[in-house]
């Protein structure tokens, strides 16, 4: 019986070697697949690759609590922890996408399901149910807004890929049944918008400690990234790659000068000239002037070290002993500014002290090289010498085998406290220049900010003060540690540093400048529409502005004679347009029809959505309902258009293609007559495809082309699709 093995189906055993050979292609290319992106210390077994230069990566288990130490976390298990690494290198090294964060969340959420489902940690057994009920467990970790949405759709691109790779026993199509929440009532959005701009406490409490005349480096610091961070759209992140020097001044095409700032943008824009606001570029200037006296002697430190990288950093409690002198421990202790104890002999403190500071940290082969040289020397035998003379008392002595320079401690000097990076102060990607600490404006030594201003410089770091976290915890209120406004007396006034962006790209969407303009200006390729937070009654009028037959006037009074069945002319809803008729008009079960049935029979046999002459009003609820049965009904002969061409019956393809233009015509009409910019009485014109039993029977007897037919421009108005599009623009 011992000779019995289970018997594993052909397709499982081929998914289970593709899945052996995607694992080993991602650890062979992860320390040369990611070049000037991850730290040399970049390992495979390691959980978390944060702090090797791929951002937020750490391979914990869904729900897994944050703010513990690395030992107390919970992290993912064999063999799936593989496949989860597997795909972050592939994400990241081979399509070149920095964000993984969309599909090692959902690839979390995956693990979860696949052990409750299943039993077992086994990807290839992956299948929709499984999927389902990872979406299931993203929807209660993430509830709010349109994470679980978003990340889900991850989990979708996750499930393609590995149908593409051969990865699944059974490949199988999924879709995410999650869906996109909407923007929410005018009061949710009111909400959203006062929550992602700045206060007018904020802006003014800034103001004032900006013009008053601050001492303490800290304020200084603050006060002057939140000025630059004014005075044009960037993020808070991107003060890192600020110069000490990046004014640069352009002539106008009217003789005068405009200030530029040399400006590094995140999120692949990448360096350009950047304008400052009219009216800020004396703040700017004033800013920098700060700043320089407070860090004038990191960039001096940061330049030494960068110039001789084999010398240990002086300061004066370093031995006078050649680079390659053997050290004592009350010489190494010294040497690294370690405090000697009575109770505590120096090789007590240094081994505690520094050396066992570099436990679960990732580090360069150099440095590992040295640290293991330090252990495996080490020796743990204690040999007790009595003094003599003295009536017990002794001292141990210990036969280390490793032996201590200046040399080897410039190398774990440096790994421990230089950023990773160093001597940028961000990665170095794909050959484009980047700021050194040298040359940075917020460039301070590591310690040298708190509360309370400069004190003594710790250790031997560089940092940059103006960091994310330091700026998000002094624009705070209500925490342990006292903010900038706390401290000087502007009590429950805070700010979030990436509201400055929201409020200046708003304010140049009302300024009327285009949003190719924007993102440029903002430094970013795409998502420009997010930053816009105009108000509701702003927005609307913009949508009048651009459709001239979404009739602003005389809204209610329209509204009102179709909720009470009273006659509509045509003037009702063509005032705007210019037509001079006046005739009633017909009400159809979608929306009011303005065809002159007098003249003729409808040219469309009735099939009002591909129909020009069709007008729907916001706020006739009996009509939108209408529309989405309409939908309903067209949702299901779209399925059943699908799978007729999935069996391959003829004609099915035509049908495909004809159902989806009418479904896709009704959702965006749906679309449209519940967007909350559009007043209860608006009206939206539909757009025409062209087709009526004329031009039917002209293409059918061969006297015209059908192409012809529809791309006709039938009205010098935008179409329904261009005004959806345009909407989408003006909203989130």
């Amino acid at each position: 019986m011992s000779d019995i093995v289970d018997f594993k189906p052909k397709a499982d055993i081929e998914a289970a070697e593709q899945l052996h050979e995607f694992i080993a292609w991602a650890q062979a290319i992860l320390p040369k697949g990611i070049p000037n992106r991850v730290h040399p210390s970049i390992r495979w077994d390691m959980n978390s690759w944060h702090s090797s230069g791929v951002n937020g990566v750490v391979f914990t288990v869904l729900a897994s609590p944050r703010n513990v130490s690395a030992g107390q976390r919970q992290y993912m298990q064999p063999p799936f922890i593989d496949f989860a690494k597997a795909i972050v290198v592939y994400r990241h090294a081979y399509l070149g996408i920095k964000n993984v964060q969309s599909w090692l969340f959902s690839i979390k959420a995956l693990e979860v399901a696949l052990v409750e489902l299943t039993g077992a940690r086994d990807v290839t057994q992956l299948s929709a149910v499984v999927c389902n009920r990872a979406c299931e467990l993203m929807q209660l970790q993430w509830s709010k807004g349109n994470n679980a949405y978003l990340r889900s759709k991850g989990l979708e691109q996750v499930v393609a890929l590995m149908t593409k790779k051969g990865l699944l026993a059974k490949p199988f199509r999924w879709n995410s049944p999650l869906k996109l929440q909407g923007r929410g009532s005018l009061k949710q959005q009111r909400e959203d918008r006062e929550k992602k701009l700045p206060s007018r406490e904020s802006i003014l409490a800034l103001g004032e400690l900006f013009n008053n005349n601050l001492t303490d480096p800290l304020d200084i610091v603050i006060t002057s990234a939140c000025a630059l961070l004014l005075s044009q759209p960037a993020r808070v992140g991107e003060l890192v790659d600020v110069e000490c020097d990046p004014i640069v001044f352009k002539e106008n095409d009217n003789g005068s000068q405009r200030m530029f700032l040399r400006w590094y943008a995140e999120k692949g824009f990448g360096a350009a000239l950047k304008p400052v606001l009219t009216g800020m570029g004396p703040v700017v200037k004033s800013l920098i002037g700060r700043m320089l006296p407070i860090t004038n002697d990191a960039r001096a430190y940061a330049s030494w070290l960068e110039d001789h990288p084999d010398e240990f950093p002086p300061h004066p409690g370093v031995p006078e002993k050649g680079l390659d002198d053997p050290l004592t421990y009350e010489e190494a202790c010294a040497a690294l500014k370690l405090t000697l104890l009575e109770a505590c002999s120096p090789r007590t403190i240094f081994r505690r002290n520094f050396v066992k500071k570099f436990k679960n940290k990732s580090l360069a082969p150099a440095a590992q090289a040295l640290l293991d040289e330090i252990n495996e020397g080490w020796d743990t035998k204690v040999k007790c010498i009595y003094v003599k003379g003295r009536r017990g008392r002794q001292r141990a002595e210990y036969d280390d085998k490793a032996i201590i320079t200046l040399r080897k401690l410039n190398i774990l000097v440096r790994e421990k406290y230089l950023p990773k990076d160093f001597p940028y102060t961000s990665p170095f990607e794909d050959g484009k220049k980047r700021v050194k600490y040298r040359d940075a404006l917020f460039c301070v030594r590591t310690g040298a900010l708190n509360s309370k201003g400069i004190v003594a410089t710790k250790d031997f770091g560089v940092e940059i003060a103006a960091n994310t976290y330091r700026m998000v915890d002094q624009l705070a209120s209500g925490r342990k540690t006292k903010g900038i406004f706390e401290r000087h007396g502007y009590l429950g006034v805070s700010v979030n540093s990436h509201a400055f962006r929201h409020e200046l790209n708003t304010e140049m969407h009302r300024a009327g400048l285009s949003q190719l303009l924007i993102d440029a200006f903002s430094g970013r390729t795409s998502m420009g529409s997010v930053y816009n937070h105009e108000t509701v009654e702003e927005r609307t009028q913009a949508v009048a502005v651009v459709h001239p037959k979404t009739k602003p006037s005389n809204a209610a009074k329209r509204l009102e004679k179709i909720r009470t069945n009273l006659p509509l002319s045509l003037r009702d809803v063509t005032e705007l347009a210019g037509d001079s008729q006046d005739r009633v008009i017909h009400q159809t079960h979608v929306g009011l029809c303005v065809h002159n049935f007098a003249s003729e029979p409808c040219p469309k046999m009735g099939s009002c959505l591909r129909c020009g002459k069709l007008v729907c009003v916001k706020g006739d609820d009996e009509k939108l309902k209408n529309i989405k049965e309409e939908q309903d009904y067209l949702q299901k002969r779209y399925r059943d258009a699908l799978a007729a061409e999935s069996r391959g019956e003829i004609g099915a393809t035509e049908w495909v293609a004809a159902v989806r233009k009418e479904l896709l015509k009704c959702n965006a009409l749906i679309k449209l007559l519940e967007n909350p910019e559009l007043e209860n009485g608006d009206i939206v014109w539909n757009t025409d495809d062209g087709w009526n039993l004329t031009n039917n029977a002209a293409a059918m007897a061969g006297l015209v082309e059908p192409q012809v037919i529809e791309t006709k421009d039938q009205e010098a108005l935008p179409s329904l699709d261009e005004l959806s599009a345009i909407l989408d623009e003006i909203e989130v």
